[in-house]
């Protein structure tokens, strides 16, 4: 062997003569390589003067002394140009870019020594294309830089998802954030699949809806606070007696004789509430539930498939046979005046001269999301609703 692995320095052989030449030139590639700064990587022709020991990395394409040396380290020594032939992992510091480079299958690459910008960062834990910042700590602060700070979390548009996430077991517990629109909410989940909507924040309004409700802190009952209603000549119950007679059945429409419509609803009970009906002629009675926003003396029904065996001459009452109570559905009311339907605690009614009453709402409708307002049979005073508790 005649020379070294790596940087290729000539061996003194035993019976060389002029040994100091051998050993002087081993020195001088030392000298040239050992702590390599160059002062420029882009010449693709030697400089028109040099200084003894400047080093330059030639550029690809050389031309001229340089020509074939592309990717060398050019060094003058003694007068003339040395070559040198990196090989992978000879690392070089370029004066006139101020960087640091590594030789790497057959080119020179920029090493990135700080973090601005950088792929990936991971503090006592390994980063990932999804988590590209990723820590693992007891606890994290963000210190002020003067007097105060500020973190910020944008998305692409409103549409899109900007949130926090708090996990346990890396599965999701609850979320805060604008999430896939422009509104602040709070959700939680006890399961990672099932997630419950705890508190929004209209974006345009500002106003704040609690959907699941908030509860007394110390008895842990739910609280109902009152709303009123814009518009509160609202009626909900017909003063009649409440009973009609089928004149013909057609899917899911009700036609009635003798134009009795309105014995079972008020006028303004029309598109706004509906009313649970029974077929006294079936044994044991059927029931439907029904609204008016149709004919005359039409009524619409929820479901087709509960008035398939009624036929005209058919007997039809408001108050159930069997408790004697009337059911009312005010959820297209509360669509209309609230802009949405919620299961309502209660109602708060205005029966005119004969004094109001407040009515505890427990029964859940079948036909919507709303909670059903329940009167005695026998009840014939005109109600308004004049505010719902929820």
């Amino acid at each position: 062997m005649e020379q070294t692995s790596n940087l290729k320095l000539p061996y003194i052989a035993p019976s060389q003569a002029q040994k100091h030449v051998i050993h002087n030139e081993a020195i001088r590639a030392l000298d040239a390589l050992v702590q390599l700064s160059v002062i420029s990587r882009s010449l693709k022709e030697p400089p028109a003067s040099a200084k003894e020991g400047e080093r330059y990395i030639v550029s690809s394409g050389a031309i001229a002394g340089w020509n074939g040396k592309d990717g060398h380290i050019a060094a003058w020594q003694d007068g003339a140009w040395a070559f040198f032939q990196p090989v992978d992992g000879w690392h070089a510091w370029i004066a006139a870019e101020n960087c640091l480079a590594v030789f790497s299958q057959g080119h020179w690459t920029d090493i990135k020594t700080g973090t601005n910008p950088v792929d990936h960062v991971g503090i006592n834990t390994r980063a990932d294309d999804t988590n590209r910042l990723s820590i693992k700590s007891p606890a994290s602060l963000f210190d002020h830089a003067g007097e105060g700070h500020q973190l910020k979390i944008n998305k692409a548009g409103d549409q899109k998802l900007a949130s926090i996430l708090f996990q346990s077991g890396y599965e999701g517990r609850a979320e805060i954030g604008t999430i896939w629109n422009r509104d602040f909410s709070i959700k939680v989940s006890a399961d990672n699949k099932q997630w419950r909507e705890v508190m929004i924040a209209d974006g345009k309004t500002g106003m704040v809806q609690f959907p699941g409700g908030v509860v007394q802190a110390r008895t842990g009952k739910k609280l109902s606070g009152l709303i009123f209603l814009p518009d509160s000549n609202i009626a909900i119950l017909e003063p009649m007696a409440g009973t009609a007679v089928c004149a013909s059945v057609s899917a899911d429409l009700l036609s009635l004789k003798s134009q009795v419509a309105s014995t079972l609803f008020a006028s303004t009970m029309r598109g706004m509430a509906m009313v649970r009906i029974w077929n006294v002629s079936k044994s044991p009675a059927q029931s439907a539930w029904v609204k008016w926003d149709t004919g005359a003396d039409q009524l619409q029904v929820s479901s087709a498939d509960h008035i398939g065996q009624w036929v005209a001459g058919d007997n039809l009452q408001t108050a159930d046979p069997v408790n004697q109570t009337i059911a009312v559905d005010i959820s297209p009311l509360m669509y209309s005046q609230l802009g949405t339907i919620f299961a309502q605690d209660g109602v708060v009614l205005n029966g005119g001269a004969a004094g109001g009453m407040t009515l505890a709402c427990s029964i859940a409708s079948p036909v919507s999301s709303s909670n059903l307002i329940c009167f005695k049979a026998e009840e014939r005073r005109l109600f308004n609703v004049i505010g719902v508790y929820g």
